[in-house]
């Protein structure tokens, strides 16, 4: 719960299908007041036409079309901190459930949305899960004003009323927080997890917590022993030092797979028998310690909570889990997305693999992950300021389609914002997935106040059906010959380290417009000015290194 409290544009890129350097020559060598861009001296023409061109050139091999955003709510109700499901048996019902009680319906794949508030006679009070079983009935939990019980309400159908609810871990004298859930369609169990602490937020040492687990079997009605499942607790600061965001998920036979924190790093434990029985030892998915809670610009408390899941898919990676976070490994100013994931049950882990394909010392944070278990692909969304030097922030997605092994980065956002510390934005976004229908939803913030958004993502619109890029592809210069500016353009087909340089005909490097720089995936173009360089008219070479692999081609420069 840490410190808990409670545009619409369509953007439509049009596929450019003329040839990109016969385009740029031709305006190139017919606008004589062409100069290289620092000198200010472009016509309006060939300003135009060279914006058009590096359009043209970015995204004419596999446009991406931009998912149209949505606004959800259309009250004063500043939701935050969403959870949103997709309903397997019809995907164009959608549910989403914000704080403090806030929940939100689509009956038409996301387009339109209803409002409505949660009531329960137990109280509503945050950290809202939402879950649909295979029937299609939804699961609504959260925690209650004096945090003492978690709440399970149940919508039999899309179109029924939300039940008054059942309840696991009443605790009298112990406060309940960061409840999560899950839905095992193999054994039709529903299972719910919480941090217990002895007094939220307490510096007493003799206070503690710890992660428990709850089991309903018939459909949330009622539930059973509540079952401690973290072997080694943490203080009740709910801080860095206390166990914390717990998360569960099931696997292809029924096995149920816990991670949460605690000051040791990520950790994670199992059951292969409904929940009955744990491993004695918690599992260290990172071995070693994360700093999950961390000072981001503009927000008033920076947490990551991991995700995980397991492909339950008829894919290759069936029974694969993952488990996804955010930290700062990479130093104070550079908070990425990370990925790692187990082959057998959990028992080892993958070196933790980094999501976003952005250059370093840009901020990510706020991840939530899903897997669509008919596809097999993963989704992970988060925010992302990869393009500006201030607070100014987009809303991401990583979308995988081998296992988690690469990732392609796409911005679903329409336009970014600049969140303020002094408005409470919650701790994360959400995701879900059934077939290829995906549905992202976030919160942003203008002037202070927050709102909901949300997108439907197509897979094929976002990019999963774009023409594949060449692997490691050079093309010829354009123009070529020139007098002044040419283009390079390459092609990557995974993020790669990359060098670009030109060479004079006795492969002396003359110039070097990339220096190891780490690249997503797709084409670039690059600009290069020969007057930078006071080059002598001739044959020059340009020359592509990244992954030890090469393609070096001639230009022509003709003062």
């Amino acid at each position: 719960m840490i410190l808990k409290k409670s545009l619409q544009t369509q953007s439509i890129r049009n596929t450019m299908k003329t040839s990109t350097s016969l385009f740029l020559e031709k305006v190139m060598l017919s606008d004589r007041n062409y100069r290289h861009p620092d000198n200010y001296r472009y016509s309006r023409t060939t300003m135009n036409a060279i914006l058009i061109t590096a359009m043209m050139m970015l995204f004419g091999q596999f446009s991406m079309a931009q998912p149209t955003n949505i606004q959800i709510n259309s009250g004063n109700e500043q939701p935050e901190e969403p959870s949103v499901c997709i309903n397997p048996k019809n995907t164009d019902q959608i549910i989403i459930g914000a704080n403090a009680n806030n929940y939100y319906s689509s009956s038409d794949g996301g387009a339109s949305w209803a409002h409505g508030f949660l009531t329960s006679s137990y109280g509503v009070s945050c950290d809202p899960a939402i879950l649909a079983d295979t029937s299609g009935n939804f699961y609504y939990f959260h925690l209650v004003p004096n945090l003492s019980r978690v709440v399970c309400q149940k919508k039999e159908g899309f179109s029924s009323p939300w039940s008054d609810g059942s309840f696991t871990a009443l605790y009298n004298n112990y406060d309940m927080d960061k409840e999560w859930a899950t839905f095992d369609p193999v054994k039709n169990n529903l299972y719910t997890t919480w941090t217990r602490f002895n007094s939220w937020g307490s510096s007493n040492p003799q206070d503690s917590t710890d992660i428990y687990i709850s089991k309903s079997t018939d459909g949330g009605l009622s539930w059973g022993e509540q079952k401690l499942i973290s072997n080694t607790g943490g203080d009740a600061s709910a801080g860095f030092t206390s166990v914390h965001g717990s998360y569960p998920a099931t696997g292809p036979n029924g096995e149920v797979y816990v991670t949460w924190w605690s000051h040791a790093g990520l950790m994670f434990n199992k059951s292969t028998d409904e929940g009955e029985t744990w491993l004695n030892t918690d599992l260290n998915i990172t071995n070693g310690s994360v700093i999950w809670l961390y000072p981001l610009p503009g927000i008033q408390t920076g947490v990551s909570f991991p995700v995980i899941a397991c492909d339950r898919s008829n894919g290759s990676n069936n029974g694969t889990i993952y488990v996804n976070w955010a930290d700062r490994r990479n130093g104070g100013i550079d908070c990425d997305i990370w990925l790692a994931k187990s082959t057998d049950g959990g028992t080892t882990w993958s070196t933790p693999k980094r999501v976003n394909d952005d250059g370093p010392n840009k901020h990510q944070f706020f991840n939530f992950m899903t897997i669509d278990q008919v596809t097999g692909k993963i989704y992970i969304i988060f925010y992302d300021r990869r393009n500006y030097t201030d607070s100014n922030t987009d809303v991401y997605l990583a979308i995988s389609e081998d296992g988690g092994e690469s990732f392609a980065n796409y911005k679903i956002s329409e336009t970014p914002f600049i969140p303020f510390s002094t408005v409470f934005f919650g701790h994360y976004i959400a995701v879900s997935a059934h077939n290829n229908k995906v549905f992202a939803t976030w919160m942003r913030m203008d002037d202070g106040n927050v709102t909901l958004w949300g997108a439907p993502i197509d897979p094929a619109t976002v990019g999963m059906n774009r023409e594949p890029a060449v692997p490691f592809s050079l093309s010829q210069n354009a123009p070529n010959p020139f007098r002044e500016n040419t283009f390079f353009s390459f092609k990557l087909e995974k993020p790669s380290e990359v060098t670009l340089s030109v060479l004079d005909p006795f492969g002396k490097n003359v110039a070097t417009l990339i220096n190891h720089e780490t690249m997503t995936l797709g084409k670039h173009v690059v600009h290069f000015s020969s007057e930078e360089y006071n080059l002598n008219s001739g044959m020059y070479y340009y020359s592509l290194v990244t992954n030890n692999k090469t393609i070096t081609k001639k230009m022509i420069y003709s003062k």
